[in-house]
């Protein structure tokens, strides 16, 4: 047997003492230490539906806190949505989400994940990288002259030329432009970047696994009972 081999296992029998006198009691984890594992996988860039263009929700900046009172973790979550045709922009907005989760340790995997994921705010962040496009700009930029010539309708069937979208489609989405709102435009893309938020959180990438080779979570594979918020920490409870 090394040294090493022999000093690991000097080290288990005297942690499996201590837990069973119940000397060991908990190990515990920071924000700090959720944060750094955390900040190497930003940012992160997904898909959302804009129709007849193109719209991308890039997650770029979380803070995470384990407030004393609760028995949740929670993540502000900093975010920016752009909307594009033709690759110019016609809408930009930061947003921040709240969301809350709770930790559960799952005995038969080893893993350690999220649970009862809900989102308590969503708000627009008013700053300078905000864009709103009208949606006569719109049409003047992405619809060529001679078809612009030949429309005799409405700007509702100008749309639905450019986008080849149904009129219902169209309208909807012209409506929010003229209105020259950022908000409602936030609230048309908000189910969608929600759904984002809860899948990543409630995602197998988001879940993590404890290292048999690692000696404290080696240990708590072995003895370990709960994972959970308390005092401000990220709790592992023998």
């Amino acid at each position: 047997m090394g040294s090493q081999s022999f000093k690991t296992s000097i080290r288990m029998f005297l942690a499996k003492c201590l837990i069973r006198f119940k000397k060991l009691k908990h190990v515990d984890y920071s924000v700090n230490d959720i944060s750094q594992l955390i900040e190497p996988h930003l940012p992160l860039s997904f898909p959302i539906s804009v129709p007849r263009g193109d719209g991308r929700f890039t997650l770029s900046k979380v803070n995470i806190s384990m407030p004393s009172d609760s028995n949740f973790i929670q993540g502000e979550v900093l975010g920016g949505i752009e909307v594009t045709y033709l690759a110019n922009p016609i809408y930009r907005a930061h947003v921040m989400l709240v969301v809350q989760a709770k930790p559960q340790y799952e005995h038969t995997t080893n893993n350690v994940l999220l649970t009862d994921i809900r989102i308590t705010d969503i708000h627009m962040l008013n700053d300078e990288y905000s864009i709103l496009k009208d949606t006569s700009n719109l049409i003047n930029q992405f619809v060529p002259s001679p078809v612009l010539s030949m429309v005799t309708g409405t700007m509702k069937t100008a749309f639905n030329i450019m986008t080849g979208t149904t009129a219902s489609e169209a309208n909807s989405y012209l409506q929010m432009y003229l209105s020259g709102s950022k908000k409602k435009v936030l609230d048309y893309h908000k189910p969608q970047i929600e759904n984002i938020i809860v899948e990543l959180a409630a995602s197998e990438d988001m879940q993590y696994t404890l290292d048999i080779n690692d000696f404290e979570e080696s240990l708590f594979i072995q003895y370990g009972k709960e994972v959970n918020i308390e005092d401000g920490h990220l709790r592992f409870k023998f």
